[in-house]
Order: structure tokens, then sequence, then C-alpha cells
């Protein structure tokens, strides 16, 4: 998405905007906003310091931590396919 210019033109628009206008502007613009932010997210992991930290809480063993990698690295890859 592109930033907006502020032109005198749409300055005055918005100047004139009565409040529910405004409102309804604001929210617009606050979901394009979070719209944006989620397409462009970027989720930067690094799985071997997960499991090596999973690792060192007690009570977790080999084949439990390999689960939970399991499904950290498929909801990882059901969240970048989902975009």
């Amino acid at each position: 998405m592109s930033k907006v210019e502020m032109t005198r033109d749409l300055y005055r628009k918005i100047k004139a905007m009565d409040r529910a206008s405004m409102e309804r502007t604001m929210n617009n613009v606050y979901e394009m906003g979070a719209k944006d932010a989620l397409e462009n997210a970027v989720i930067d992991l690094d799985m071997d310091k997960l499991r090596a930290e999973l690792g060192t809480v007690s009570g977790i063993g080999e084949k439990r931590l390999e689960k939970i990698m399991e499904i950290i690295q498929k909801n990882i890859a059901y969240a970048d396919n989902k975009n």
C-alpha cells in the first residue's frame, strides 16, 4: 500500500467532515493499515534456538519436544499458506 498525499483538496474535504463521516474515514484507514500489516508481516524464528530453549523446560523430554516442534512447524506453515 502506498502513502496518501495530503493535497489541499483532500485537506478541505477532511476539514468539512462531520463526526460520523470522520469516524467512518478513520475506521477505514485503520482497517487498511491492519490489513497491510498482516499482509507484510514477517516471522523471523530460529527453530534451532527455539528447540534448545524449549528443551531446557523441566518435564519436556525428547519425544515431547519433538511433538511440540512438529506443532509449531505445522502452524507456521499454515500461516504462510494462508497469506
